[in-house]
């Protein structure tokens, strides 16, 4: 590891940022969303950097920075891309002991600017040390894609609850299995899915020693054509939690090779709807893993109808159906709108599912 990877707290410290372009842009917002107080020099501001100069936090100077500029300042980025301008800066800035970073000129930088997945107050920064930038970019666009934006606003929900998980949790060996269970286990779902309020109640159940998590049910999983690719992000996470995975003769293989390793599989079979109710009612999870789209599929409608009636809860995960649809995007949640002659429904994109 050829850098130290830490994070700064700037609030309400100063940074000075000396450029007018793109760059220099980028370095303004992270500085703000850190809640830094920026001073950016620059004579000739470019438009991009003209629509931050506004924004609270930031003082613009409309000229070059002098050395005693450089007073009380915690971190100063060079981009202006002219070296004796970058020079001038780095000289300056440590003279008065901060840590510097000039853009693209490795010996000037005391640190570097990693890619950043912000899922406030989840962040995650992706750095290659400066030998491949590209390769950072690239794992940040996917991490992104599997990373919602409602895992930012669970860890802050979960924090408000710590001063009662402490109280009653005293064991630090438990407490931590606590939290994995708060965070992976139905309460995190239900936070993802929406439901505030029943996050809160089984909050509650768990530290009066009710477990929610015992709880079974079944677990109709759309698993589209087959394709490990087009798999959503719940119905991997449901697969990969199961006690028991229900699939056809003929299923793919690569599918299979998702779900849980230690759960039983059970070649699916229409006659045999009331044992997969007991294992369900028995507090076993029961995937039963069904090609295409379920909510779409009339004898998927009769086994939810027949099992619901044996008093088991059960749970439809959509999946990609071959017919045509258009999408539209809110939060986690994917709505999809498809022909004429189908319903539309729900798709949560969220890793975790209920279970």
């Amino acid at each position: 590891m050829d850098h130290l990877p830490i994070f700064l707290d700037i609030k309400g410290r100063k940074v000075v940022i000396d450029g007018g372009g793109t760059t220099a842009a980028r370095r303004v917002e992270r500085a703000l969303d850190a809640g830094a107080v920026v001073h950016v020099f620059e004579p000739d501001p470019q438009d991009e950097l003209l629509g931050l100069l506004s924004r609270p936090g930031v003082k613009h100077h409309a000229r070059l920075p002098e050395k005693d500029d450089f007073k009380g300042c915690i971190i100063a980025y060079g981009a202006s891309d002219i070296p004796e301008r970058d020079e001038f800066l780095h000289a300056a800035a440590k003279a008065e002991g901060a840590l510097v970073n000039v853009a693209d000129v490795k010996p000037l930088c005391d640190f570097i600017t990693p890619s950043i997945v912000d899922r406030s107050p989840v962040t995650i920064a992706i750095s290659t040390g400066g030998a491949a930038p590209v390769i950072a970019r690239i794992l940040r666009a996917r991490i992104e894609s599997l990373l919602p934006s409602g895992y930012g606003r669970l860890a802050s929900f979960l924090s408000g609850f710590r001063g009662r998980i402490e109280t009653h949790i005293t064991g630090g060996r438990a407490r931590r299995r606590f939290w994995e269970q708060m965070i992976e286990g139905p309460i995190g779902d239900a936070f993802l899915e929406g439901d505030e309020d029943r996050a809160e109640a089984l909050i509650d159940q768990s530290l009066t020693g009710e477990d929610p998590d015992q709880k079974g049910g079944i677990w109709l999983v759309g698993i589209g054509s087959g394709a490990q690719d087009l798999l959503t992000f719940r119905a991997l996470s449901v697969m990969q939690r199961a006690d028991v995975i229900v699939h056809d003769a003929s299923a793919n293989s690569d599918i299979l090779a998702l779900t849980r390793r230690d759960a039983t599989r059970i070649t699916a079979n229409d006659a045999a709807l009331a044992d997969y109710a007991g294992m369900a009612a028995s507090g076993r999870r029961v995937v039963w893993l069904v090609a295409g789209d379920p909510a779409s599929r009339s004898d998927a409608k009769s086994w939810v109808a027949r099992l619901t009636g044996q008093g088991v809860e059960v749970q439809v995960v959509p999946g990609v159906s071959n017919t045509g649809h258009s999408i539209q995007s809110e939060g986690n949640v994917i709505s999809l709108t498809q022909t004429p002659k189908t319903a539309s429904h729900a798709m949560s994109l969220s890793p975790r599912a209920s279970l």
